[in-house]
C-alpha cells in the first residue's frame, strides 16, 4: 500500500502541489484503501460507496448505466489520471443503476470524500489543497462528459467518429493516436454497434480520411468533403 500512494504522488493530479513528506500523514488521516481488479471484474461495494472516491492509478473504468430491463450505456471510462465515485450525498451509484467495470487489469485506490472535505482535528497542511484538487479533477471530468454529448449528437456516424477521433487528437497533440477502447467499447461509447463502426471505419480508410491498426488511428486531412 505505502508502494502505490508513492507512486499515486508522484503521478496523479490528485495530489498536486502536495509534497512527499505528507504521504505518511495522508494515509493515516484520511484512510487510504487500495484494490486490485482483474480484467471485466465488476467494482461492487464497499468499495465503491455513496462516500467514497476512487482514484484510477492504473488500468481504466468503465462507467455503465443499466436501465430496468437491463440494457447497459456506456457513459464514460476513467483512465490511470482520473477519478470515478464522486458523489456528494443523495443515493448510491447502485440505486441509480450505474455499475463501475474494469475495463483491463486496474489498481485503485479510495479516499473517503467526507475526511478530504472536512479537515480533520489536527488540521493537516494537505487538506485544503486535496479538497481544490478534487474540484478540478470533477471539472474535468463534466468537461468530459460535455464532450460525448457534444460526439453522440452529431447526425451520422461518421461524423461521430471524427469528432471522438479529434478530441482525443487534440488531447495528445498528434494526429497519430492510440485510443483507450477496442471495437466494441468504441461501438457503445458512440451509441452503435460494432459491425456498423467496422463499416464505417473501413469506408473512411477508402476514402483516404484515417487510417488504423487495432486501437492505434492516424487522421488525414479532411477538409475537403468525403
Amino acid at each position: 500500500m505505502a508502494d502505490m500512494l508513492m507512486r499515486a504522488f508522484q503521478e496523479h493530479p490528485m495530489f498536486e502541489n502536495i509534497s512527499m513528506t505528507n504521504c505518511s500523514a495522508l494515509m493515516g488521516c484520511l484512510g487510504c484503501i487500495e484494490r486490485s481488479y482483474k480484467k471485466d471484474q465488476i467494482i461492487t461495494p464497499p468499495e465503491v460507496s455513496v462516500r467514497m472516491l476512487g482514484l484510477v492509478i492504473s488500468g481504466c473504468v468503465h462507467t455503465i448505466k443499466e436501465d430496468v430491463w437491463g440494457r447497459t450505456t456506456f457513459l464514460s471510462y476513467t483512465n490511470e489520471d482520473g477519478i470515478f465515485g464522486e458523489v456528494m450525498e443523495g443515493e448510491t451509484f447502485q440505486d441509480r443503476g450505474v455499475i463501475f467495470k474494469a475495463a483491463e487489469p486496474t489498481v485503485v485506490i479510495y479516499l473517503p470524500i467526507d475526511r478530504i472535505l472536512h479537515p480533520c482535528k489536527n488540521s493537516c497542511p494537505f487538506h485544503h489543497q486535496l479538497s481544490r484538487n478534487l474540484f478540478v479533477m470533477m471539472s474535468r471530468k463534466n468537461i468530459a462528459l460535455t464532450e460525448k454529448i457534444e460526439i453522440t449528437s452529431k447526425p451520422s456516424l461518421r461524423e461521430k467518429i471524427l469528432a471522438y477521433l479529434s478530441l482525443e487528437a487534440q488531447k495528445k497533440g498528434s494526429m497519430t493516436i492510440n485510443i483507450p477502447l477496442n471495437r466494441t467499447e468504441m461501438a457503445d461509447y458512440l451509441c452503435t454497434n460494432r459491425s456498423a463502426l467496422s463499416r464505417e471505419l473501413s469506408s473512411m480508410k477508402k476514402d483516404g480520411i484515417l487510417d488504423y491498426d487495432q486501437k492505434v488511428f492516424h487522421l488525414y486531412n479532411v477538409s475537403q468533403e468525403h
